[in-house]
């Protein structure tokens, strides 16, 4: 049953939300603008906010499912290793999906989703973390990248210190950091893209454009 749970988890944190919005909802593909990215930023940079927390919450509702209803009908425990485990496929699966070729996503979103449900109070602070940065530097990538650091000192703080939550945190905290790579060097160099929360001429609000050296 383990391996079933890790090749359904793995299927489900593949399917790339954010390019089948752009492809069947606005006929476009997403890894042709913007960052080329198909997570939700970059959706929200092409499209607008909406579409952009659609997104999001596509991709948090794939690690919730792998991490919560999938592992409970597979009789995985909740917050064991094979949870873990599972929650931790499900991210490589929307970083790495098997349906674009195996370039997916950076995984934060669906990292998201897994630990909501694994520990929520961690997670929730971890969030609010997330924003401040978010809003202080206007920069979501480095909001992304101060919440995989926070997370396991929060668990630690918040008593969600399991064995197994706090390796799939150090494991996922290690992959964001990584996919965020091209984004760190922009960021040291200053020319990071950043996000604008004025509003859009047609009323939308204004996500920002991505500057130059973005793409990837």
């Amino acid at each position: 049953m383990t391996a079933i749970y890790l090749v359904l988890a793995y299927l489900l944190g593949a399917i790339p939300t954010g390019y089948l919005f752009a492809r069947f909802v606005k006929g476009v593909d997403i890894r042709a603008m913007g960052s080329g990215n198909i997570g939700a930023t970059n959706v929200l940079r092409a499209f607008g906010w909406r579409p952009g927390l659609a997104v999001l919450a596509a991709d948090m509702a794939k690690g919730a499912l792998v991490a919560g209803p999938l592992a409970s009908w597979l009789s995985a425990a909740p917050g064991g290793w094979v949870a873990a485990a599972g929650g931790l496929t499900a991210v490589l699966g929307h970083d790495y999906t098997v349906f674009l070729g195996m370039r997916g996503g950076k995984g934060v979103a669906t990292s998201c989703g897994v630990l909501l449900v694994l520990a929520p109070r961690a997670t929730l602070a971890t969030l609010a973390v997330f924003a401040i940065v978010v809003r202080a530097t206007r920069m979501v990538s480095a909001g992304s990248l101060a919440g995989a650091l926070a997370l396991p000192a929060l668990l630690w703080l918040l008593g969600e210190r399991g064995a197994p939550v706090l390796c799939l945190s150090l494991l996922l905290g290690a992959f964001i950091w990584l996919k965020h790579t091209p984004n760190l060097r922009r960021i040291l160099a200053g020319t990071e893209s950043t996000l604008s929360f004025g509003k859009r001429s047609d009323g939308g609000a204004s996500a920002g454009a991505p500057r130059e050296g973005e793409r990837r």
